[in-house]
């Protein structure tokens, strides 16, 4: 287990230079699909927080209201803000490894790399949607940028960019005994959507819940979903400064998925190192 986890992370420390020009790359040939580019990487979120909001604000809420205390344009932005780059890097990072079968046939190629390469490629686009969530942040909510705990945003980036890593690694080797992983794992996104807390707020479905305790029960359950922990974070940092220190479980529960999903892919990653070429 140890020697899977070291092989792992030597193969990308000693690869960082490669793994930078990889993703710098299929950023740039994305790009150069289209005429306008760049421009893409601002205008796609943008068409997808408004569909969203007119959806799940406007016509299902009826524009009433807000979620504990902040409009629901202003909530919900800050879930998408994770949920659009968790969902690209899990489903990018099933064929992280299938998709470069042109290179790892013909040259000895460090494999564990690919799925970080992925990871790296979505956190651009990350970052060029961080401009949106702060223009809503401050002319929408009226808040300021000193009201962003920018420390506590760093440490739930952290976490963010290893669970992606984490669950690519497993889902680009599985990919390659069987395609079907990538179809189930599409498929579970849909699912995973609404079993994180991106378009709704538990403790509001409590309240309104006619069946209080039963409700409480499936919420505690869905706190197991790293999601959760990572989408609540985040709003955390935006607008009610908590912390991670307060709320010990889940943070210990987050850690111990991701943890072992690092692990399980690691041990993977190390086992099938030279067989690889053999699956295509």
């Amino acid at each position: 287990m140890f020697r899977s986890v070291r092989y792992v992370l030597s193969e990308n420390f000693r690869n960082l230079n490669r793994i930078f020009s990889i993703s710098k790359y299929e950023l740039l040939a994305d790009m150069r699909d289209t005429r306008l580019g760049l421009f893409w990487n601002f205008a796609n979120p943008v068409i997808q927080v408004l569909t969203y909001w007119l959806v799940f604000g406007g016509i299902l809420r009826g524009d009433r209201g807000s979620i504990l205390g902040i409009a629901y344009i202003d909530w919900m932005i800050v879930g998408i803000f994770v949920w659009f780059f968790v969902s690209k890097c899990i489903t990018g990072g099933c064929n992280a490894i299938h998709a470069k079968v042109n290179v790892i046939t013909k040259m000895k190629f460090p494999v564990a790399i690919l799925p970080v390469t992925v990871v790296l490629k979505e956190f651009f686009n990350h970052l060029c949607m961080l401009p949106i969530v702060l223009a809503v942040y401050v002319f929408h909510a009226g808040f300021s940028l000193g009201d962003i705990d920018w420390l506590m945003l760093g440490y739930y980036l952290f976490c963010t960019l290893f669970l992606c890593i984490s669950i690519s690694m497993v889902t680009s080797v599985l990919t390659m005994f069987t395609r079907d992983v990538k179809k189930l794992v599409n498929s579970c996104m849909r699912l995973l959507l609404y079993l994180t807390p991106v378009l709704w707020e538990p403790a509001e479905a409590l309240v309104k819940s006619a069946l209080a305790d039963q409700a409480y029960t499936v919420i505690n359950i869905l706190k197991i979903n790293p999601l959760y922990y990572l989408v609540k974070g985040y709003r955390d940092c935006f607008y009610y400064h908590y912390g991670f220190s307060t709320v010990p479980n889940q943070t210990i529960v987050f850690w111990t998925v991701t943890l072992t999903l690092f692990v399980i892919g690691s041990f993977l990653m190390y086992k099938f190192k030279h067989k690889f070429i053999d699956m295509f």
